[in-house]
């Protein structure tokens, strides 16, 4: 499963362990060193003047290319835990194996074979503990704190069963939900079609599950694309699945299923979709806002929220529904720019706005309104950078005029983003400004990378220094 839909606690186990292997196999080579030269069954002096150092760099070495080698950490390892068990055992004996060989040839001193035995003794003795606490992991933990990722198969009778035999229910990690149907689509009109499809996935999204595998029968084959984009309309990432089913028969008379890798066709496939690169994402989120908020907001809020206090009755922070991931609505903070108006939740600001203060101007131009942003950002709600959350019913509006629209809500909103660096911010009357910020999404979708936020981060300094014609 995890081929197809990534599940951040796994993601999370699976980061976890690496870094977890790491500090305790370095940790069973000092404690076999201390041990060995301790008890005089090794000569210390010999090992550190054959190089100490660089036996533990070749140590580490072995470990990382069998493990990269043999996949220990791959997605497909982490699925099940019996995988785990057969991946670690054929890592650590091959492991074990390359280095001694090398240890032995390249750095022989007194007591070096005591020294090896000691190493494989504590290596074992980590491995058999580590994975017995990954099986209560494995098999305790997903029930006990609701640890699952949700998805759904929806399909026809006919086809639905063997499917769903393909995505085995011994997922630790994963909980499979069927929406069969038996009546043929294909007597049915193409708007009936989309009609049925879009209650299912209207359904499916207000249950909170948002990857949802369809079977790709021959009597709905014609509305695919229209299937694409209503998925979308419900922030629903649709992956197609062939309606197949397949057998041998040997000469006993035994019927064995035909083992393969289910093929799979995504409707959307990007960088952002893994979660290693969320997960990389979120923690330099976590970096960036927590540096803000405690050596820059904590002095900015007294002072611009005393000089908003003269100049206006009311709060300091504006909270604002937006739509977040997923089209969930999150209050987002902006420093208050206006007087308090009944409008400020429907209406956007537009040029000469009487309801923008003196401080809120500058605000405004310097973007310095959108500093409170940060604590979103710090509580997961946004990221630094992303699609711009837009207002509930600007989501609403545009959702029915521009294709694509809902794609740019797969990821969380930022404070800052493609389309905002590229003169696309402000106002938009008119609905074609829209679709360029949802196209400058998009792309951002597509291309995401790390370097790629640096750059929009170091555009949208320069734009803050210099200032901007759409900001008002």
């Amino acid at each position: 499963m995890q081929r197809y839909v990534q599940n951040r606690v796994l993601a999370c186990i699976k980061m976890l362990l690496v870094m977890t292997d790491a500090l305790c196999l370095n940790l069973a080579f000092i404690l076999a060193y201390s041990w060995a030269t301790s008890y005089g069954l090794a000569n210390a002096e010999e090992a550190m003047s054959s190089n100490y150092f660089s036996l533990w760099t070749m140590y580490n070495l072995v470990a990382l290319v069998v493990s990269l080698l043999l996949q220990l950490y791959s997605d497909k390892t982490m699925e099940h835990i019996e995988y785990v068990f057969r991946a670690t055992f054929r890592t650590t004996i091959t492991f074990l194996l390359i280095f001694t060989g090398f240890a032995w040839i390249g750095h022989p001193f007194t007591g070096i074979g005591w020294f090896l035995a000691a190493v494989s003794s504590f290596v074992v003795l980590y491995g058999v503990l580590s994975r017995f606490f990954l099986t209560y992991i494995y098999t305790n933990l997903p029930k006990r704190f609701n640890w699952y990722k949700r998805i759904a198969l929806i399909g026809h009778d006919d086809y639905l069963g063997s499917v769903a035999g393909a995505f085995s229910r011994q997922h630790a990690f994963f909980s499979v939900d069927t929406i069969p149907y038996r009546d043929p689509v294909s007597e049915t009109s193409r708007e009936e079609k989309l009609a049925r499809f879009k209650r299912y996935f209207e359904e499916v999204s207000k249950a909170g599950i948002h990857d949802v595998f369809l079977i790709s029968s021959p009597d709905i084959t014609d509305v695919s694309k229209e299937l694409i984009l209503a998925a979308d309309h419900e922030c629903v990432q649709l992956n197609f699945v062939p309606a197949m089913t397949a057998s041998i028969s040997y000469g006993s008379g035994r019927q064995d299923a035909l083992t393969m890798q289910l093929p799979v066709l995504k409707s959307h496939e990007e960088p952002m979709s893994t979660m290693e690169n969320r997960i990389k994402k979120r923690l330099v989120d976590l970096l960036i806002s927590s540096v803000v908020i405690l050596f820059i907001l904590s002095w900015m809020i007294p002072i611009i929220g005393i000089i908003i206090k003269i100049q206006s009755p009311g709060p300091i922070f504006f909270r604002q529904p937006r739509s977040g991931r997923n089209n969930k609505s999150f209050g987002c903070y902006k420093f208050r720019s206006m007087v308090v108006n009944k409008d400020s939740h429907a209406k956007q600001a537009s040029k000469d706005d009487k309801r923008i203060t003196p401080i809120g101007k500058f605000l405004r131009k310097t973007n310095l309104d959108e500093f409170p942003q940060f604590i979103n950002v710090f509580l997961g709600q946004m990221s630094v950078v992303g699609p711009r959350p837009h207002m509930l019913s600007h989501t609403e509006h545009y959702s029915q005029l521009i294709q694509h629209y809902m794609v740019r809500h797969f990821v969380k909103p930022g404070i800052t983003g493609w389309a905002q660096v590229n003169g696309y911010r402000g106002e938009t009357k008119d609905p074609g400004l829209m679709a360029k910020r949802v196209e400058y999404d998009l792309e951002y979708l597509s291309n995401w990378s790390a370097m790629l936020d640096f750059k929009i981060v170091c555009m949208t300094a320069i734009n803050m220094l210099r200032g901007e014609k759409n900001a008002y």
